[in-house]
């Protein structure tokens, strides 16, 4: 894809309609009329301090009673133990995690009425535009930009007139958004103050007073509008423009603060970091498209062919660019770095039980841009203590037990009885997974510092003193699938929820490479004996892969699709091979998925219909393209692209509804594990390609062992891939070598390619060219 600048006509009635911006720290989302437009500002930092902190529930005295019930098949009676024990806690309700918060919100008045409008997206210089023309025949524009890693915002007033602009800066509380479920209302949680004597500031505190952050607005004069707005006048000349910078910091951290810049400068030289990072990965399915970002949507709703991979396309392009837009210091939270209510869904937080990891860092290694998910590690490390404390007061454990939902500390007290969070145990292992995969696509070994070290230490701790050992297993009890419940039950705890199980597992071989990066092994024999005494996967009634391993009925009508987990990263070694057992967890896990798409084709709508929640999708389709099963993939790609993208290029967590960047991330990830898979040992070329992406390239994808594709492309006749080995990740393959193995989906009528192993040395390209083995005679 060489163009990447779209437009659209479509208008902005919402701030989850609007044209966002991003530097990673800071992003801006522009809404409402071209003539009075409103530009919502927020910091990657600003969380509000909005609600209450409480360690953990102590729910020591009565583990034992629970856990009996749940071996006895007693989850309702589990439950009322919980919820008592957890009143006596002082718990009265649903605690939410600090919300991210607005930092400012700017409105922009333009005289002259509106005739014909339309808003320009440039995903390369991560540039939006808003332009129209007037009642009377004069054009005007504004243009935002957020350049990496800063904490400025430009914005430029234009007109072929001229025009006599007027701003206003402030905290409004106003809503400018569709309510959203679980969305508490923070109006009048924090307020903004004009610091006399210093024009051009707005501050923003709490009910107290306290300063939590500030905007620092430049550009033009700046006057008081009251206690807590600034207003500004400002005289576009005729064929000219104004530029204003918006500069956005939090209480006890300093600014990144930008040099003074002409606009061309800005375009030309501040944008590069973000360009590179957009280019690192692109694809090219082959598709056509219209003049309008809405018009390709349209004919790839029809069923137009072409169309439906241009939306891949573009989705592929724009996820990735919202992501990087939103990745700084932190990941991006649910809304990314964007905010334009009080309400927002989920406290716009960090959501940890898969929204953050198969949805907004699902494409952050595999699709050129490694470095960013660095950034879990700084949201997590630094609440180790919080961690210790949730292990001791809600499993009587040692070591680290980490929480489904965060934003501001790491304390396991976001629960209720039919979301039982603190009960889920994964995450520590997932964050080490992710680790491990950090370290093993870029071989950089400083990642596993003392903290990170630390972490998998207590997550072991954890995991061996909170399971309980009965015959030769040990069993993990209370336990949580998220956020499902068992067929015919009321409430959701259970005995041995698949993904807790396979985290586990999985952390053993995660943990393997963080202690080849760290050059201590104490940990490997433990992590492998852990594993070994996890239960064995079952295989539900039905015939699919059981979502909890104890006794529980399965219940697929539902948006997670957690226990095919195994399938997500390395795929487990219980379902690799040809003996019988592994080939029946592979179709175990086969029918899981199909079952689930079935299931959501029924009414593929937003709720009360089936199309509820992006990442489940994504579960899904990696777990496809695992399988080879590349239709099932593909159609949960086609239903993210297509059913969850507005032509903003900004994507929504349910079809058509809720402002998320869960599809934004999980969507590249998805296309990428289609195409490649590996270990540090081998690479699978198109393990899930459709048959109808028939020709195609991607560019910069990431494999283990420190492999970099720089370009994979293919067609009817065969493929072609070039790869080079990174210099600093030599020391993850010392020989070099690697098998590589290419197959297409058994539906395409093409066998397999047989594995060839090559050897690609430290800092040297190799290019391979291959035909497909056609098997049809």
């Amino acid at each position: 894809m060489s163009d990447l600048r779209f437009l659209t006509r479509t208008s902005a009635p919402t701030w989850e309609d609007g044209l966002i911006v991003g530097s990673g720290r800071v992003g801006a989302i522009a809404h409402g009329a071209p003539d009075r437009l409103v530009v919502s500002f927020a910091h990657e930092r600003f969380f509000l301090p909005a609600n209450a902190r409480p360690a953990a529930p102590d729910l020591t005295a009565v583990l034992p009673d629970m856990r009996e019930r749940l071996f006895a098949g007693d989850g309702d009676g589990a439950t009322d133990i919980l919820s008592a024990a957890a009143a006596e806690e002082g718990y009265q309700g649903l605690i939410w995690t600090d919300p991210l918060g607005m930092s400012g919100r700017l409105t922009v008045e333009s005289p002259g009425g509106v005739a014909e409008a339309s808003r320009t997206i440039d995903l390369r210089r991560g540039l939006v535009e808003v332009s129209w023309t007037d009642l009377s025949g004069g054009c005007h524009g504004i243009r935002l930009v957020a350049p990496r890693g800063g904490d400025t915002i430009w914005l430029a007033l234009e007109s072929a007139r001229g025009a006599d602009v007027a701003l206003r800066l402030d905290l409004e509380d106003a809503d400018d958004g569709p309510a959203a479920s679980f969305a508490p209302d923070y109006a009048g949680s924090v307020a903004a103050a004009v610091t006399p004597g210093d024009p051009g500031v707005l501050d923003v505190h709490d009910a107290g007073g306290e300063a939590l952050a500030q905007v620092r607005a430049s550009g033009t004069e700046w006057r008081a509008a009251g206690a807590g707005a600034l207003d500004a006048a400002v005289d576009v000349p005729s064929g000219g423009r104004v530029v204003l910078r918006f500069d956005l910091s939090v209480a006890g951290r300093s600014p990144v603060v930008a040099p003074a810049a002409d606009w061309q400068d800005i375009l030309d030289v501040r944008t590069r970091s973000h360009q590179d990072l957009v280019d690192a990965s692109l694809l090219d399915l082959d598709g056509a498209g219209a003049e309008t970002i809405e018009e390709v949507w349209a004919a790839a709703r029809e069923g137009h062919a072409a169309s439906r991979r241009r939306a891949v396309e573009i989705a592929y392009a724009s996820g990735r660019a919202n992501i990087i837009a939103s990745t700084g210091e932190l990941p991006p939270t649910l809304q990314g770095v964007w905010q334009g209510t009080w309400k927002p869904a989920w406290s716009a937080d960090y959501t940890l039980n898969g929204n953050v990891q198969n949805g907004a860092m699902a494409g952050m290694i595999p699709t050129g841009t490694p470095g960013l998910a660095s950034s879990l590690l700084e949201l997590m490390l630094p609440f180790l203590d919080d961690y210790r404390e949730n292990a001791a007061r809600v499993f009587g454990a040692g070591g680290m037990l980490l929480p489904s939902r965060m934003s501001t500390h790491g304390k396991a007290d976001h629960f209720n009885a039919q979301f039982p969070h603190l009960f889920w145990t994964g995450c520590g292992a997932w964050v080490l997974r992710i680790a491990a995969d950090l370290v093993s696509t870029t071989g950089d070994r400083s990642v596993v510092d003392d903290r990170l070290w630390e972490l998998a230490g207590g997550v072991l701790r954890f995991a061996e003193t909170a399971t309980v050992v009965r015959g030769a297993r040990r069993h993990i009890v209370p336990s949580y699938s998220p956020e499902n419940t068992p067929g015919g039950a009321a409430h959701p705890l259970a005995v041995d929820s698949t993904i807790d199980i396979a985290l586990f597992r999985d952390a053993a071989r995660a943990t393997r490479v963080l202690s080849r990066a760290r050059g201590d092994l104490s940990l490997d024999a433990r992590w492998a004996s852990l594993a070994e005494a996890m239960p064995d996967y079952r295989i539900a009634a039905d015939g699919t892969l059981a979502e909890w391993i104890g006794d529980a009925e399965e219940n697929h009508a539902h948006r997670h699709a957690s226990q095919l987990y195994p399938l997500w990263y390395e795929t487990d070694p219980a379902f690799e091979g040809t003996d019988e057992r592994a080939q029946a967890l592979r179709a175990a896990a086969l029918r899981s998925v199909r079952t689930k798409v079935e299931w959501r084709a029924v009414d593929p709508t937003p709720p009360p219909g089936r199309m509820e929640m992006a990442f489940g999708l994504v579960q899904l389709g990696m777990a496809a393209a695992a399988l080879g099963d590349a239709e099932s993939a593909l159609t949960c790609v086609e239903w993210l692209a297509i059913d969850h993208w507005t032509p903003a290029l900004t994507s929504r967590h349910d079809a058509g509804r809720i402002f998320n960047l869960d599809a934004s991330g999980g969507l590249p990830g998805l296309v990428a594990s289609m195409l490649l898979a590996s270990t540090e040992e081998s690479l699978t070329l198109f393990p899930a390609l459709p048959e109808s992406w028939r020709r195609g390239g991607i560019t910069g994808l990431r494999a283990r062992g420190g492999i970099v594709i720089d370009r994979l492309e293919w067609d009817e006749e065969g493929w072609t891939v070039r790869l080079r080995r990174l210099a600093e990740a030599d020391w993850l393959r010392p020989d070099g070598r690697v098998a590589i193995r290419a197959g297409r989906a058994e539906s395409s009528g093409h066998a397999p390619v047989p594995a060839t192993e090559i050897v690609v040395p430290a800092g040297e390209a190799v290019t391979l060219r291959r035909r497909w083995q056609d098997d049809r005679g």
